[in-house]
């Protein structure tokens, strides 16, 4: 895989733990990822904007039950 080198400026808290979480030479790789989702998360949401805009709004009803399944995955009990 290549390569490109960026010039980038963080706060000093978000740097500092950006440091301790990635360990030593993980920096890069942490950066990479974090902008790999949020890209991702970007495209989902263009996806979910198109849909709308050809379908129309996704019904409360299922919405309601979409957060309700999700909720069930996580449910400790």
């Amino acid at each position: 895989m290549s390569v490109v080198k960026r010039s980038v400026a963080f706060s000093q808290e978000v740097a500092a733990e950006a440091d301790r979480r990635a360990g030593e030479r993980g920096f890069s790789r942490l950066v990479n990822e974090a902008v790999e989702q949020h890209l991702q998360a970007l495209r989902i949401a263009e996806l979910y904007d198109d849909f709308v805009r050809r379908h129309g709004p996704v019904p409360a009803d299922v919405k309601r039950d979409v957060a309700d399944e999700w909720a069930s995955l996580f449910d400790p009990s």
